[in-house]
């Protein structure tokens, strides 16, 4: 186990916190957003269209914010970041209410809802990139992989405390939509802020500038990008079959489907924090190990998935899934901040942040056609791709996996 003198920086539990406000936010927004948009008259296509934009900014401007913290310093483009997701998160949620409340024209709703949403695109994408530089500024070599995994800790930890916060914000005003929006802006507005002023310091100094922007096929990077775009699709699959799946082929006894993918994606995200906190973090495991181990997880959830028929084994997959994740990521980011140098450490980061959204931007074209042939397909697919992936590491990890 690591001893206590070889922990990262406790400020990093700051960051964390961060995040877990982020994906608070984000969830409130999976679950309130479609259903709202639909009922003021607009298409299932045109609510894609509303996250696909903004998936696509975030692609492109994430390495641009973290380039700007390599030059810059960490603290101011955090702040950037996180002020844009609480502008996104209130404008929004005020749309909205203005809309059903006839306070604006049907015309300017749609365009103003993708602008809205486009803001979290555009400045968000900075919150990643400079929180991960900041977690290569404040670890060593040896502590840089569990740093990571507390961070990943507070996405999945906002994961599963979202709908119960938004659940009891509603509860309390009234069913008002604006409550849950406001609280996850006011508060992502405040960690900003602390995180911000805790980012001040010596360790904001970059003097040693980067002449050359590191490129995405830089042999430093792209084998983590392979990594990370394999989980982004594994991701999206998963958000955007498996509610589908639990009605056409698990639920047989009148269960309601809402309620068993929610526990599902609770039980994801608690996966994910056991391996990132009680796994990671307390052990001292090779990076390139735990994406190993995590890769094969995956694999076996996936085709533990395409064979399920009962609520207890879809549960089992997804326990598998949320363990091999938890061990992945972590492990993946750590090769690349590893891998580049101190300047670098945004930019890269931003790169990671730019694969991202690649799984919800292919997988209407690519899983949903094969889930409509047959439903297990899809997940046949994922583990084809997970056994590619291990193949890949095994044959070019003296080249590329060095850590």
């Amino acid at each position: 186990m690591i001893d206590d003198s070889e922990k990262p920086h406790k400020s990093i539990w700051a960051l964390a916190a961060a995040l877990a406000c982020v994906g608070a936010g984000q969830s409130t927004v999976f679950i309130l957003i479609p259903s709202e948009v639909r009922d003021l008259g607009f298409s299932e296509f045109e609510v894609g269209l509303i996250f696909s934009i903004s998936a696509l900014a975030w692609m492109f401007f994430s390495p641009f914010w973290g380039r700007l913290s390599d030059r810059f310093g960490r603290g101011c483009i955090f702040l950037i970041g996180m002020l844009g997701f609480a502008i996104s998160m209130a404008s929004f949620a005020a749309i909205l209410i203005s809309a059903k409340n006839f306070l604006l024209p049907l015309t300017l709703v749609f365009p103003l809802l993708v602008f809205t949403r486009l803001i979290n695109g555009l400045l968000g994408s900075a919150v990643r990139p400079a929180a991960g530089g900041r977690i290569a500024d404040l670890t060593s070599p040896t502590t840089r992989t569990a740093g990571f995994a507390r961070f990943d800790a507070g996405w999945q930890f906002g994961v599963v405390i979202g709908p119960v916060a938004v659940g009891i914000l509603l509860s309390l005003f009234n069913e008002n939509l604006l409550a849950p929006f406001l609280f996850f802006a006011l508060l992502g507005a405040l960690i900003g802020f602390y995180n911000f002023k805790n980012m001040q310091g010596p360790i904001e100094s970059f003097d040693d500038e980067t002449k050359e922007k590191l490129k995405f096929n830089d042999r430093r990077v792209w084998p983590s990008l392979l990594v990370a775009a394999f989980i982004g699709i594994a991701n999206a699959c998963l958000v955007l079959t498996v509610a589908l799946y639990t009605n056409d082929v698990i639920i047989t006894n009148g269960e309601s489907v809402y309620t068993v993918v929610a526990i599902g994606f609770s039980i994801v995200a608690l996966s994910g924090m056991f391996a990132n906190l009680f796994i990671v973090d307390k052990f001292s495991i090779r990076p390139l190990n735990l994406i190993k181990w995590g890769s094969s997880l995956v694999l076996l959830s996936y085709l533990f998935l395409s064979q399920a028929s009962s609520i207890s084994n879809l549960y089992l997959a997804l326990i598998i899934y949320g363990l091999g994740t938890g061990l992945i990521r972590p492990g993946n980011i750590s090769i690349l901040s590893l891998s580049v140098k101190k300047n670098e450490q945004g930019a890269a980061n931003g790169w990671m942040g730019t694969v991202f959204p690649i799984g919800h931007l292919i997988t209407p074209f690519t899983i949903m056609p094969l889930y409509m042939i047959n439903p297990n397909f899809p997940y046949l697919m994922i583990s084809a791709l997970a056994l590619l992936l291990i193949i890949f590491i095994l044959l070019n990890q003296k080249r590329y996996f060095n850590y």
